[in-house]
């Protein structure tokens, strides 16, 4: 049985990029819960940025997470990651796309 692990939006004091994503990065079990909370003021939209450099916006979540504590759906992992190869995320929000994370899952 897995276990719920959270992820953070935190604002960036050093400003670039604008917020981080922590911990960063997450390494998590197959069937963990994860789940974002954004504690930023402006919405983000975590998506799977896959090879071809493109982000499948709904692979863990179907709609960005407002600002100000509003947390995402819950995602869990049905398989590990190739080789310990991380899930690398990506803000999908326009003027976002420095906003990056990973999760490892095992």
């Amino acid at each position: 049985m897995g276990i719920q692990l959270q992820i953070n939006i935190n604002k960036n004091p050093a400003g670039t990029p604008k917020i981080k994503f922590n911990p960063n990065p997450l390494a998590a079990s197959v069937m963990d819960q994860i789940f974002w909370t954004n504690n930023d003021s402006e919405p983000h939209w975590p998506g799977l940025l896959k090879a071809d450099g493109t982000i499948d916006t709904t692979f863990f979540m179907p709609n960005q997470i407002a600002g100000n504590g509003d947390v995402s759906p819950i995602f869990s992992a049905s398989s590990p990651t190739p080789a310990g190869e991380p899930l690398n995320y990506k803000c999908s929000i326009q003027g976002h796309e420095n906003e990056t994370g990973s999760i490892t899952v095992s």
